[in-house]
């Protein structure tokens, strides 16, 4: 082709008149195997992977860290349920009130048929 219809080519483009001919074309995407900003793009990029390993290094002392909690937790809630299975239920407290007022009425009624609980006339 003759160099304007998007093929590439490394022969410098035709031009109109009496310009000078246009630079070669550069391929898409940064411009050949080298040019004046490769170092400082490797340079970048050597920082950005640094940055990423300094925080995968973090992740993983927080995940340490979030181990150990978790077996702490496991701990507690152990303890937790062994302190609760030794407490009294609803229905052991409910028959121990039923099983007391039963008692205490049936202790009233004794009382007031033996004639203890007479109530005493007013002077």
């Amino acid at each position: 082709m003759d160099g304007v219809g998007g093929a590439e080519s490394d022969q410098p483009v035709k031009s109109k008149g009496n310009e000078p001919p246009a630079p070669p074309l550069q391929p898409p995407g940064g411009g050949g195997t080298y040019d004046d900003m490769l170092e400082a793009r490797v340079a970048s990029l050597e920082a950005d992977v640094k940055n990423i390993r300094d925080n995968v290094g973090d992740m993983k002392g927080v995940l340490k860290d979030a181990g150990k909690d978790l077996t702490d937790l496991k701990v507690s809630q152990a303890t937790l349920n062994e302190r609760i299975s030794h407490l009294p239920t609803k229905s052991y407290i409910g028959w121990w009130i039923t099983g007391g007022l039963t008692m205490a009425v049936g202790a009233l009624t004794v009382l007031s048929r033996l004639g203890f609980l007479v109530a005493a006339a007013p002077k």
